[in-house]
């Protein structure tokens, strides 16, 4: 019988999740690495409801988080926003620049579109 610690995680890297930290701060990230042995995760995180763990990677268990529903994600702003954030943090300057690129053209797009 498999121990509960010692189960496969359902988590990749680089799976978009949120869920809480080991401190009830609500996070939102993507997935770092995985820890099946202890059943715990290592997330950088985007968005958080406590302002000095932006741009952090914590450690959490992952019966606290679920992974985030796919999306169309390059039509959403925010989420294009936050990839750049990621690439200014590892100084990505190619992956930057292609970001910026399908951020304008967003923005571009969204002013060509006339309300009712």
């Amino acid at each position: 019988m498999m121990n509960q610690l010692h189960q496969q995680s359902l988590y990749q890297k680089s799976d978009w999740v949120k869920g809480k930290s080991v401190h009830d701060e609500l996070i939102h990230g993507y997935v770092e690495s995985v820890n099946n042995y202890l059943g715990t995760i290592k997330i950088f995180v985007l968005e958080c409801d406590n302002p000095e763990t932006v741009g952090k990677v914590i450690e959490t268990f992952q019966n606290r988080i679920s992974q985030l529903e796919e999306q169309d994600f390059e039509q959403d702003e925010s989420y294009l926003l936050n990839l750049i954030e990621v690439a200014l943090i590892t100084k990505d300057k190619e992956w930057f620049m292609e970001l910026s690129a399908q951020l304008k053209e967003l923005r571009h797009e969204s002013k060509e579109v006339v309300p009712c």
